[in-house]
């Protein structure tokens, strides 16, 4: 059966906007955020103190990795990491902090960060580098320098 000029353009256009609805998710779904719109967010989210803003930034199942082997994994234990972290320092935690980017680097789905940590109870910045590997708009994966260890605090 031989299709009309208008059913093969029809399908020909049904194609193409499959195909971009694949290739670019932004297409589907609006505009989706640059890894470094992802980072920043992120970084917003700790300046205010928001454990839920930080949270809903990984992926239900998200891992994260710190120094001496502590592991993080899936949604219940980030809300408990964060909930924590966002305490104020008069709590002995850290909300407060600010977390500057000094240098990027991104491939794909990957970003390395070098972050400047800065906060008014702070003697002096520390840096920190984190791995964030990106999907579907959030952080599957992290691996962080961020030791609190090593925070300078003024007497």
């Amino acid at each position: 059966m031989k299709k009309s000029p208008l059913v093969r353009a029809g399908l020909a256009a049904s194609a193409l906007l499959l195909a971009l609805a694949i290739l670019v998710p932004s297409f589907a779904g609006g505009a989706a955020k640059s890894n470094k719109a992802l980072v920043a967010a992120h970084g917003k989210a700790l300046a205010e103190c928001s454990a839920e803003g930080l949270v809903n930034g990984y992926t239900n199942d998200a891992t994260l990795f710190f120094p001496d082997g502590v592991v993080v994994q899936g949604r219940k234990a980030l809300t408990e990491l964060y909930e924590g972290f966002v305490k104020s320092p008069e709590e002995e935690e850290l909300c407060g902090l600010k977390a500057a980017p000094v240098l990027e680097w991104e491939s794909g789905n990957t970003s390395f960060v070098k972050f400047k940590v800065t906060a008014p109870f702070l003697a002096k910045p520390y840096f920190s580098t984190d791995g964030y590997v990106f999907k579907g708009g959030k952080i599957a994966a992290e691996m962080s320098t961020f030791d609190a260890t090593k925070l300078v605090f003024k007497n």
